[in-house]
C-alpha cells in the first residue's frame, strides 16, 4: 500500500538583509551608531576653534606696542607712576598737567603725588623729553618732595609756584592771617637750563604771587579791596610795616599813569618823606590791584651782595645815606609779614659819611622763604634832620 507520506525537501528562502535596519529605531531606546562619528566632529571642531583663539590670543599679546616717534607721543604715553615709582599702598597720582609755556616753550608735564598716609604730604615733579639720537628720551627738570598740604601750579605769568603749610607758625600769630598767608610760596623761572628761584616784586599787601592772584579773584568776584587805590594801599602800608601811627594829610599820588604810580608819604614827628612805587602787578586795568614794589627815602640805599636777594644767617647789611648822630637798625620781615626775631642787637654801626654796616642774627625755621629787609636811620630828638629808610625784598635761607 502506498505510504501516504511525502518525502518533503526542506526549502530555505534567504531574505537580503535590510540597510534600512541601520537607520533610526528607537522601539528598543539604544542609539543609533551613524551618530558617533557625528558627535566626535562637532568635539574635533570646538577643541580646535579652542586652539586657534589660543594662538590669536598669544600672537596679539606678543606683537609690540608702538614706540613714540617725538617728544609729544613720549610725554602722554610714559607710566609717571612706574617712574616716579610709586607705593600703590600709600602714593597716588593727584594730577598730570601738560604745558608748553613753562620750559621756555618746550613740552613738559608736571606730576603731583599725594602721600594717603597721616602726614598728607605732595611729591611735585616735572619732567621734559629731549631728542637723542632721533629718540625720545624722558629728562627729569624738578623735583621737590614732603611739600605738607602742599600744591604745585603754573601761574599767569607762567612761573612755577609750589606751595606748602607753614607748620611754624604761633597760635598768636595765626589768628591774624588770611588762609592763604598760612602758606609758603617759592616761585621758580625756567632761566637757561634749569629753574631758579625768583622773588615775587611786590612787597605789600602780599609777598607771593599767589595771594596776589587770590586777591584780584576775589576783587574781580565783587569783593571790595583796600588796595584798588594807591594811596591808600601806601598808607596802609606805613602802618603795617613801619608802625607809624596815623597818615598824614601831607600825603599824595606823586604820579599815576594807570599801572605804575608814586606816592609820597610824610612822617612828620621823624622829618621824613618817603617814596612809595605801587603797580598793578596782575591785571593791567582800571580795576586792577595795586601792590608796593619799593620805598624809600631820597639819601639812603644798600649795597647789593652778588647774589641780591637772597641772605643766610648771619647776614652783613651794608649801606650808604644813614645818618651819622641817630640811630640806625634794621628789621627783618618773614612771609607772613611779621617782624623775625633776631639773636643780636639790630642797631647798625654809622661812620661821620653815613656809611652803615652791621651783621644779623636770625633764626629761620622755613628755608627760602620770602622776606623783607626794612634799614631805617631815624634823628635824635628835636633834630632837623630828615630820617631816612629803604625797605627791599630778600630771600631768608
Amino acid at each position: 500500500m502506498p505510504s501516504t507520506s511525502r518525502n518533503k525537501s526542506a526549502t530555505v528562502i534567504i531574505i537580503p538583509e535590510r540597510t534600512e535596519q541601520t537607520s533610526v529605531d528607537n522601539t528598543n531606546g539604544s542609539q543609533p551608531r551613524l551618530r558617533r562619528p557625528y558627535l566626535l566632529t562637532v568635539l574635533l571642531s570646538l577643541l580646535a576653534l579652542i586652539t586657534l583663539f589660543h594662538f590669536l590670543a598669544v600672537m596679539h599679546g606678543a606683537i609690540p606696542t608702538a614706540v613714540p616717534i617725538n617728544c609729544m607721543g613720549l610725554l602722554r604715553t610714559t607710566d609717571y607712576g612706574r617712574v616716579v615709582q610709586l607705593q600703590a599702598q600709600s602714593q597716588k597720582i593727584g594730577a598730570v598737567q601738560f604745558t608748553n609755556q613753562l620750559v621756555g616753550g618746550q613740552q613738559a608735564v608736571l606730576i603731583e603725588v599725594i602721600h594717603t598716609g597721616t602726614g598728607q604730604t605732595l611729591d611735585a615733579y616735572i619732567y621734559g623729553c629731549i631728542m637723542h639720537k632721533q629718540t625720545p628720551t624722558l629728562i627729569s627738570l624738578f623735583t621737590q618732595r614732603g611739600l605738607v598740604e602742599g600744591s604745585i601750579s603754573v601761574s599767569a605769568s607762567n612761573t612755577l609756584i609750589t606751595s606748602e603749610l607753614d607748620t611754624t607758625i604761633s597760635s598768636q600769630t595765626l589768628i591774624q592771617l588770611q588762609p592763604l598767608q598760612q602758606n609758603v610760596y617759592h616761585e621758580y623761572r625756567w632761566q637757561y637750563d634749569h629753574f631758579v628761584q625768583i622773588t615775587f616784586p611786590g612787597l605789600y599787601p602780599v609777598s607771593s604771587r599767589s595771594e596776589a592772584e587770590a586777591l584780584q579773584q576775589e576783587a574781580n568776584n565783587g569783593q571790595a579791596q583796600p588796595w584798588s587805590d594807591p594811596l591808600a594801599t601806601a598808607e596802609q602800608m606805613a602802618k603795617d610795616i613801619f608802625k607809624w601811627p596815623v597818615s598824614s594829610p601831607q600825603d599824595n599820588i606823586l604820579s599815576n599813569n594807570g599801572t605804575i604810580a608814586q606816592v609820597q608819604l610824610v612822617q612828620e614827628s621823624m622829618q621824613m618823606r618817603v617814596t612809595v612805587t605801587l603797580e598793578r602787578l596782575i591785571q593791567q586795568n582800571k580795576t586792577g590791584l595795586w601792590f608796593v614794589t619799593g620805598a624809600q627815602t631820597n639819601s639812603m640805599s644798600r649795597e647789593q651782595p652778588a647774589a641780591a636777594s637772597i641772605i643766610t644767617s648771619p647776614t652783613t647789611i651794608k649801606g650808604a645815606g644813614a645818618l651819622p648822630d641817630g640811630q640806625t637798625t634794621a628789621t627783618l620781615f618773614d612771609h607772613t609779614l611779621t617782624p623775625l626775631s633776631l639773636l643780636n642787637n639790630p642797631t647798625l654801626n654809622v661812620t661821620h659819611d653815613g656809611i652803615y654796616a652791621g651783621t644779623l642774627f636770625y633764626k629761620n625755621s622755613v628755608q627760602k622763604q620770602s622776606g623783607l629787609l626794612l634799614i631805617q636811620s631815624l634823628s635824635p630828638n628835636e633834630s632837623a634832620e630828615a630820617g631816612q629808610l629803604l625797605l627791599t625784598r630778600v630771600i631768608l635761607c
